[in-house]
């Protein structure tokens, strides 16, 4: 592992997408993204997703400067279209209106489509828990083809899509930081891999969990990339950006429409801290909840770098090496 200062490894992956003919502002909020997850240390989905992205913009896949654009909109419904642009800019977008409503009308939805892939669906549902608000997301690619191969069976039918859910509390008396984590449970809905890891799984007797991570692959897929990000009868042939594939569905909840708000973060704190009391499971070395382990390392590797493994490292270098950059500076 190379360590790298979080704001130099922003800077450096600013410059790449710039270079590719992004807006500066989007390149800051694109890279701030990618740096955030590596923080957290949801190695998957930070800047290793720089080589898909940099493929997509400079092949001309997804649109570099999109004009986003309100199909429609209520007093608690939002609903965008991307522009064939990145998808963390209209999902961003989106999330941000969402909040808005729902603090004037306690419950808002808000879904986008004509976009690129929108990331790790926890970095919407931290925004959320910035105004105090529940959320739910997920997110899915839109073009659903039947799998055509002999060996195909029905776990195959759907990928790997996104889902988040994230409940608000207060900070603990211990102050804000790495000891008073929100709740985040932040997943892959594909949480067995293959279909023979899956087949494999239900033979040891797992059989509950294998269709239960089934079906949420069929919820987020279906809600989040079939009706959101469905283009209104538009196939994907027909499309100008063919990289804009995505769609994205965030639900957010003012917890003050059913109850005393205050009260609610108070009570979610008081059992997120009494449950990190408990003996942790078997194999770990402290007790810990959805999202607790990637807030504590938000907040240490914020101060001492981020952790980038070999392959990581030689990733960003060929990058930079492939689209004429400067390396990225591997020492704080």
């Amino acid at each position: 592992m190379t360590r790298i200062a979080a704001n130099a490894l922003h800077a450096w992956s600013t410059q790449a997408f710039t270079s590719l003919g992004l807006p500066l502002e989007d390149a800051t909020h694109i890279a701030r993204c990618l740096v955030d997850v590596d923080l957290r240390g949801v190695r998957s989905h930070g800047t290793r997703q720089l080589q898909r992205y940099v493929a997509e913009f400079r092949d001309g896949l997804v649109n570099v400067s999109p004009d986003i654009s309100i199909l429609r909109e209520t007093d608690n419904s939002i609903r965008l279209d991307g522009d064939g642009g990145s998808g963390y800019l209209a999902a961003t977008r989106a999330t941000d209106v969402a909040c808005d409503k729902a603090g004037q009308v306690g419950l808002a939805l808000a879904t986008t489509c004509n976009h690129g892939h929108v990331g790790s669906a926890g970095i919407y549902a931290r925004r959320v828990l910035d105004h105090g608000y529940i959320s739910w997301c997920v997110a899915g690619g839109h073009g659903w083809l039947l799998p055509t191969t002999a060996e195909a069976t029905v776990w195959d039918a759907m990928k790997a899509p996104p889902m988040c859910f994230a409940v608000p509390a207060d900070a603990s008396d211990a102050g804000s930081g790495a000891d008073s984590p929100p709740l985040v449970l932040d997943m892959n809905a594909n949480q067995f891999g293959t279909a023979a890891q899956a087949e494999a799984a239900i033979a040891a007797g797992f059989g509950k969990s294998v269709f239960g991570s089934l079906g949420l692959r069929f919820i987020s897929t279906l809600l989040g990339g079939m009706l959101g990000g469905a283009t209104d009868g538009q196939n994907l042939s027909q499309q100008r950006y063919t990289g804009a594939n995505r769609g994205f569905l965030m639900v957010v909840i003012d917890p003050a429409m059913v109850g005393d708000a205050a009260d609610f973060r108070a009570e979610v704190r008081r059992i997120i801290d009494s449950s990190l009391t408990l003996r942790p499971l078997a194999g770990a070395d402290s007790a810990t909840l959805p999202g607790t382990m990637e807030w504590r390392r938000q907040s240490e590797w914020g101060k001492s770098g981020i952790p980038i493994a070999d392959d990581h490292r030689d990733l960003l270098d060929n990058i930079a090496m492939e689209n004429g950059l400067d390396l990225p500076a591997w020492s704080q």
